[in-house]
């Protein structure tokens, strides 16, 4: 099943993105377009980009931190879904877009909830036909005109779009992701438009907001019901930063929180499968596949597979320490994609969770209470997003005097 799912995965020339998807999602494409719109977005997230942004998302971290604090001196229980969905969508407005929208504090609620709605909207407006999805696999063009696309994902590509161009009559320079993309479109040639440009924000938006959100609340619930996991990340992160300020270079040290985030992907992923699409007859591990077959590989059966995770019912962030990475099999852990169309974004994802929960732990303890429980709920495009994140914190003293 391995070496089936690594064939998948990483073809390619044999196996592409399922049709319906990049109709569905006009901003995912495939061969040549895709591999130019790739190229183009790469440089986007070097690790050099990514240490740039580190700035801004620490302090929309410290005030996160700070509204956490707040509230703890009313009700020490604390529900955390919906402060960690206001933290990284202000991250990606203020990255992507260059704006302080300060959602995690009850701000901009228009925004807040427009971005909320995309994925559940979709989810009502494609759910009552889910029995036509067969008819659109072969027909995949004829979904444009069903009107399956949430009114916010228009408006914020639209947002995206006067950005854009208001900055390009005021010759204005901000130095975030949109700016980029206005750099992009000067240098883009054919296939990629700029329609397919603007169309990034969007994107950037769409995969990154309640994703992050899903997996810090996950993240939050597994460290207070496993002390000995909270207790090991607030050691590591005193050896490797004690006092000092959170850089981007002191986050890349702490190994142990990084795998404690692998480890909450691991049994709280958010992507529920992976489509892939057969292009050509062939035959894979003996198996023979014929051209337009749809193959769907779902995410948490492999995640929770003892051949590939060992006492997988266990949470053991160990598992993807270093040391036991040669443990981990290729293709089988894969909240993020795997392949050639893994997730562009994922270091920036990794880095805007290290960043908040490293500061996040430094400031409390974390303890479960009656309450405290993770509740699925399945969004579109076959996501699922975990939802009354809820304990007790209490403030914690990083170096005692």
């Amino acid at each position: 099943m391995h070496q089936f799912m690594k064939r998948l995965l990483s073809s390619k020339g044999t196996f592409c993105s399922t049709e319906i998807y990049l109709v569905l999602i006009p901003y995912l494409y495939r061969g040549d377009t895709w591999r130019a719109l790739r190229k183009l977005l790469s440089p986007t997230f070097t690790s050099g980009k990514i240490k740039s942004m580190v700035e801004p998302m620490e302090g929309i971290a410290d005030s996160t931190l700070n509204y956490i604090t707040k509230k703890a001196k009313e009700d020490p229980e604390i529900e955390f879904k919906s402060i960690m969905q206001g933290f990284s969508l202000d991250c990606i407005t203020k990255v992507a877009f260059g704006m302080e929208t300060n959602c995690h504090l009850g701000e901009d609620k228009a925004l807040f909830e427009l971005s909320k709605g995309i994925l559940k909207d979709f989810f009502i407006k494609t759910y009552p036909m889910a029995f036509l999805w067969n008819f659109f696999f072969h027909f995949p063009e004829l979904i444009k005109h069903v009107g399956f696309w949430p009114e916010g994902a228009v408006q914020i590509r639209k947002m995206t779009k006067d950005i854009i161009n208001e900055r390009d009559e005021k010759n204005v320079q901000v130095g975030d992701f949109v700016d980029r993309l206005r750099g992009f479109k000067k240098v883009a040639v054919a296939p990629i438009t700029d329609e397919m440009i603007e169309a990034q924000g969007m994107v950037f938006l769409l995969a990154g907001f309640e994703t992050t959100a899903s997996t810090l609340s996950s993240l939050i619930y597994h460290v207070a019901m496993y002390p000995e996991v909270q207790e090991k990340i607030i050691e590591e992160i005193r050896d490797n930063i004690g006092s000092d300020d959170i850089t981007h270079e002191s986050i890349s040290t702490l190994e142990y929180l990084e795998a404690c985030i692998m480890e909450t992907l691991r049994v709280c992923p958010t992507p529920m499968e992976h489509d892939r699409t057969c292009v050509n007859d062939c035959i894979v591990n003996g198996i023979k596949v014929k051209k337009g077959v749809r193959i769907m590989m779902p995410t948490l059966p492999a995640h929770l597979d003892p051949e590939f995770f060992p006492e997988p019912e266990k949470y053991q962030p160990e598992r993807f320490l270093k040391e036991n990475a040669a443990n981990v099999i290729p293709y089988t852990w894969r909240p993020f994609g795997s392949g050639n169309r893994v997730c562009i974004a994922q270091r920036f994802a990794m880095m805007e969770m290290k960043l908040f929960f490293a500061k996040f732990m430094a400031k409390f303890k974390v303890i479960p209470t009656k309450r405290s429980g993770l509740v699925p709920e399945l969004g579109a495009y076959g996501f699922l997003f975990y939802n009354e994140s809820i304990a007790k914190v209490e403030p914690r003293t990083l170096i005692e005097e």
